[in-house]
């Protein structure tokens, strides 16, 4: 299954998500849930993006980039409440599932049109669904409907014609049928590549032309696109939910310089940053210093980890002592200092707006920053006189800086560390070879499910392609499997919590810090939200007379 695995491609690690350099916490921030105001309509606002939208097609794009705009154009059949995890129906206004969790059945809402006023119904669904499997297509989304829908695996081979487990009983209903039970399915649903399409419109412009002339249901629609340049997205007059969106145009602008972006939100122009732009280091100091600005800000923890994988298979990392050792040498208030504030520290896998946080985790696995008792262990372990090993990292200069802290720390404690820093194109091959002892990565949800971060990371059947600390213990993969075919509940979320802890006491990867969301907001918009799921809610802002 492919994720988002934030890694150094343009800047920091974290750069990618708007999330590095700044000051400390502001105490002023603005609340990040739904602002209460009044309802207004029409105008339109100006924002920055921060590269060039690699697709508009629901079932390539996989990107913040590329979702910053693919949300505003097209529905899914669930979504999630605004400012919450919480799903909520979208194009669905109902459904149902079996006992057995094996069945889902959607009732959409009617009267639905495309754009160019084509009806969308259940076999629009279906259709996209089997753009997803397509190996033609080759969407990054194909790993989360095979194998688990009915007849996927069969379909996606070319060894059927259709997926058995997808049927439109009428135009308003679509059934799916899985192969075994997974309760998060909804929250995978309500991913982009899950969008209605008008088969019929791609099929006459074909899937390449798609990727740059989108036809959605969405609450905007693409009127113009000037490549390295601008985009420019129109109000849908025909949107079936009411009173949305509320503006009528927003222009897009691609600019990669982060301090002439600021600068331009400074002046005015641009309604505000957030995911859709970064905000370089001094930038970020200077506006958060500026009284102007004080009330302007929103924050929000992401559910992203920074971690350390520590390959369980290798030299002295073998040895569980060894592991803890590592756990306790690494002062993570540091690494949130070199971030200024815009990160917090990290002592369990599972981040903090993600189920199963544990608000009162153990003593026993919380592993504190104490270099004395690193050292115990790395003595105890055979080790007192300490080893060499190598931290592979993304070749940006800012997570350089982060790993350089880590292998000071290291250092402290008799553990010889050099760095190795790699080029994208590099570090993933790298990573799942087995023969680098530590790695440094980032790590963002796909849903909001423990299962997106605890069988990624510690199901041994995701060795090496996720499971880059090639840990392997066979009770926590039963767990891991018994987990994910559970009904949600406590029961599911107790066990999620033991499994957690059994992989922090063997200290199988080591958590360093959740990357922290700033955004900072115009006082003429209005209904400017941060979502811990979704991108920024530009069907649901508006702007006020200024």
């Amino acid at each position: 299954m492919d994720k988002k695995l934030w890694m150094a491609t343009m800047g920091s690690v974290v750069l990618s998500l708007g999330v590095l350099g700044g000051c400390g916490t502001n105490t002023n921030s603005t609340s990040s849930k739904p602002a209460t105001t009044a309802v207004q309509s029409g105008g339109k606002i100006v924002i920055d993006e921060p590269d060039e939208i690699s697709s508009l097609d629901p079932a390539i794009a996989y990107s913040l980039i590329n979702d910053e705009i693919v949300f505003q154009l097209y529905d899914q059949l669930v979504t999630y409440k605004p400012g919450t995890s919480e799903i909520a129906p979208d194009l669905a206004s109902s459904w149902d599932i079996s006992s057995d969790g094996k069945t889902y059945t959607f009732h959409l809402k009617k009267g639905v049109k495309f754009w160019n006023r084509d009806d969308m119904t259940a076999q629009s669904f279906i259709d996209e669904f089997e753009r997803v499997l397509s190996k033609t297509v080759d969407s990054p989304g194909e790993g989360f409907l095979d194998p688990i829908v009915v007849g996927s695996t069969a379909f996606h081979d070319g060894k059927a014609k259709s997926v058995s487990g997808l049927s439109a009983p009428d135009p308003y209903t679509l059934v799916i049928k899985l192969t075994k039970p997974e309760p998060f399915f909804l929250q995978v649903l309500a991913q982009e590549f899950f969008s209605p399409v008008d088969k019929k419109y791609i099929d006459s412009i074909g899937n390449d032309a798609f990727a740059f002339k989108p036809m959605g249901t969405g609450p905007f629609e693409l009127k113009s696109y000037q490549q390295e340049h601008q985009l420019v997205l129109t109000k849908n007059p025909n949107y079936f939910i009411p009173n949305k969106p509320k503006l009528d145009e927003i222009d897009i602008s691609i600019q990669t310089n982060e301090s002439l972006s600021a600068m331009r939100f400074q002046q005015g122009t641009t309604a505000f940053i957030d995911f859709n732009q970064n905000i370089d280091s001094q930038d970020f100091v200077s506006m958060m210093k500026n009284p102007k600005y004080k009330n302007d800000f929103y924050k929000e923890t992401l559910n992203t980890l920074g971690f350390l994988n520590i390959n369980n298979q290798s030299g002295p990392f073998k040895q569980k002592l060894v592991r803890q050792a590592v756990n306790y040498a690494v002062n993570k208030q540091r690494l949130v200092q070199l971030q200024n504030g815009r990160a917090s520290v990290a002592y369990q896998i599972l981040p903090p707006n993600m189920p199963g946080y544990e608000s009162d985790l153990p003593s026993n696995v919380k592993y504190t920053y104490d270099p004395a008792k690193a050292k115990e262990l790395l003595k105890e372990a055979g080790y007192q006189n300490g080893f060499s090993t190598e931290i592979l990292t993304p070749n940006d200069e800012s997570t350089v800086k982060l790993v350089q802290s880590i292998q000071a720390d290291l250092a402290v404690v008799g553990i010889k560390a050099s760095i190795k820093p790699v080029p994208a194109s590099t570090y993933s091959p790298l990573a799942q070879s087995g023969k680098e002892p530590l790695v440094y990565e980032i790590w963002s949800q796909d849903f909001p499910d423990p299962y997106d971060f605890l069988d990624s990371f510690l199901n041994s059947r995701n060795i090496p392609d996720i499971n880059r600390s090639f840990y392997s213990n066979g009770a926590i993969d039963k767990e891991l499997n018994q987990a994910a075919n559970m009904q949600q509940g406590d029961a599911r979320i107790a066990l999620y919590q033991k499994i957690q802890n059994q992989a922090l006491a063997d200290a199988a990867l080591m958590p360093l810090y959740y990357p922290v969301q700033y955004a900072v907001v115009q006082p003429w918009l209005k209904g400017f939200y941060m979502n811990p799921v979704h991108l920024d809610p530009l069907q649901d802002i508006s702007v006020q007379s200024h």
